[in-house]
């Protein structure tokens, strides 16, 4: 007999742990790394402000160290080392403190208090030094984040005032339309005392630099005004080898007078040039003369700006840094003759503003003439105008357009003419016609005519 045994199987459930999927780490690991990182920035800005308030406190302790050696001096030798007033404290130093290397500029007037009147004014004070403001700029170029520190005092004299044999220089800047440029950098040398002396300074927001009791001198004082983005003028000496009759002299100072002097500057323009041909194609290395009318001399006339300069390989040319002028092509190429400009050889630049001038050449073959045609009254260019060239062998007659890229506005461009005389003839609609005889004998000319309404 067989017997059948029933086994009791017992499964048992075991624990077991579970770990972490890719994503619940990479989530982990950022929320790790920003708790990180602005601790860390935290930690870096705290350091830095700690950084920063250190420099402050020692770039103070270092303002208060050079005003106690002015207080220290005697009130003649508190001054500028080669400045106005002269003195014994040099304009510019380095300087270490706390292992940071600091420079720090002193600038010193003579101040005009108008407690007792002013140079020049109701009353007239002849003797202007009344005190004197020491201003000093603190600067650490090797330092993170740190600001310039400017600290001014006023200095005065134990004793009154006695009677002075200087004068003063008032330097005024200002643009085109009259309106004063402030923070203007103002360079002023003296060569005639001794020691020499230079003064560098800005204007104030009125446009005003005022230099008390300066040294009298006539023509001693060589002035140069700039700005950042502007133009610059300055003064010439009488007799300089290339400006020997200047318009702006350099500048004389009177005793117990008052010498005020003006310059205008303005805001940058541009010229960007482009040569072509007069079936549009860029034209290269094309020379040509640029002028304006400003005049910084007489006797021989003395140009402002005045330059050959050249087109390069693609037929451009930037002509930056200009003033706002009215300025004149000339072209003395003798590979190439002028077929035109656009929009003409004749033109005014504002203050500010960038000009687009393409230039029409074409190469030298035979005689030509270019012709502008223009309004008398207002100088503008005439777009519609007839032009009727003519001799007993030759006639043509040619209708100035609106101008086009390649095609310049009221002009008119003729060559492959024979040397000889001519007849020139000029109509359009509400203007007297022109007539004049023309002589071709060069192998280029140009003519500027207006017509009378």
């Amino acid at each position: 007999m067989i017997k059948f045994y029933k086994k009791r199987v017992c499964f048992v459930k075991r624990g077991y742990s579970k770990g972490f999927t890719l994503i619940e780490a990479v989530i982990g690991s950022a929320v790790f790394m920003i708790l990180a990182v602005s601790v860390y920035q935290a930690y870096t800005v705290t350091m830095n402000v700690v950084a920063l308030s250190r420099l402050k406190i020692t770039a103070t302790a270092l303002a208060n160290e050079q005003f106690e050696i002015l207080r220290n001096l005697s009130y003649g030798d508190v001054g500028i080392v080669g400045g106005l007033p002269q003195g014994k404290i040099p304009a510019n130093q380095t300087l270490i403190r706390d292992g940071k290397e600091f420079t720090v500029k002193t600038t010193i007037r003579n101040i005009d208090d108008p407690f007792d009147g002013t140079i020049g004014g109701i009353p007239n004070d002849t003797s202007p030094a009344d005190y004197k403001l020491a201003e000093l700029e603190i600067n650490c170029a090797t330092c993170h984040n740190f600001p310039p520190l400017f600290v001014t005092t006023n200095i005065a004299p134990k004793n009154l005032e006695s009677a002075s044999t200087n004068g003063a220089l008032f330097v005024k800047v200002f643009d085109s339309a009259g309106i004063p440029i402030p923070n203007v950098n103002v360079h002023i040398e003296n060569k005639q005392t001794i020691p020499n002396f230079i003064i560098d300074d800005t204007t104030n927001n009125r446009g005003l630099l005022q230099i008390v009791d300066a040294p009298p001198g006539n023509q001693a004082y060589k002035i140069n005004v700039s700005k950042t983005g502007y133009t610059s003028e300055r003064t010439y000496p009488i007799g300089g080898q290339t400006n020997p009759t200047p318009e702006k002299t350099d500048v004389t100072v009177l005793a117990q007078q008052l010498t005020e002097t003006s310059f205008i500057i303005d805001l940058n323009s541009t010229i960007n040039v482009k040569s072509i041909s007069t079936t549009c194609e860029a034209t290269p290395n094309i020379d040509f003369f640029l002028r304006g009318t400003k005049i910084i001399g007489t006797s021989p006339i003395v140009y402002k700006y005045a330059a050959t300069s050249t087109t390069d390989s693609f037929g451009n040319l930037n002509i930056e840094n200009l003033d706002a002028d009215e300025y004149r092509f000339i072209f003395p190429n003798q590979t190439y003759i002028l077929a035109g400009v656009i929009p003409e050889s004749i033109f005014s630049l504002s203050p500010g503003t960038t000009a687009d001038l393409k230039l029409i050449v074409a190469p030298v073959a035979s005689s030509s003439l270019l012709v502008n045609i223009r309004d008398a009254n207002t100088g503008l260019l005439l777009p519609g105008a007839s032009l009727t060239l003519s001799n007993a062998v030759y006639n043509t007659t040619i209708t100035t357009s609106e101008g086009s890229d390649c095609l310049a506005r009221g002009q008119v461009f003729i060559t492959g003419l024979n040397p000889g005389n001519y007849d020139l003839k000029i109509s359009k609609a509400g203007y007297e016609t022109y007539s004049t005889p023309v002589i071709i004998s060069e192998s280029w000319q140009q003519k500027d005519i207006g017509l009378i309404q």
